[in-house]
């Protein structure tokens, strides 16, 4: 299976995030922060999903490395 990870900028009332511990950090989802969306998957299977950041060097961090944290932000727990 194939995954295609885009990150795109929308804001979290945009789209709500699957998770409310950062994924990078391990802390509670800042909400006035802008939620990372990431495309996964391709084609008509494509899921959009957004990511809930503590903070805006995190959105950093999952906008340069979306792969690494879809599953921690679907587990709602910080990647390893």
């Amino acid at each position: 299976m194939v995954f295609l990870f885009a990150p795109m900028a929308l804001t979290a009332a945009d789209e709500p995030s699957v998770n409310t511990i950062c994924p990078v950090t391990g802390k509670p989802v800042d909400g006035t922060i802008p939620a990372v969306i990431v495309t996964v998957g391709k084609g008509e299977r494509a899921k959009r999903i957004a990511i809930g950041v503590a903070d805006r060097a995190a959105a950093d961090k999952v906008k340069a490395s979306p792969a690494a944290y879809v599953e921690a932000s679907k587990a709602n727990r910080k990647a390893n």
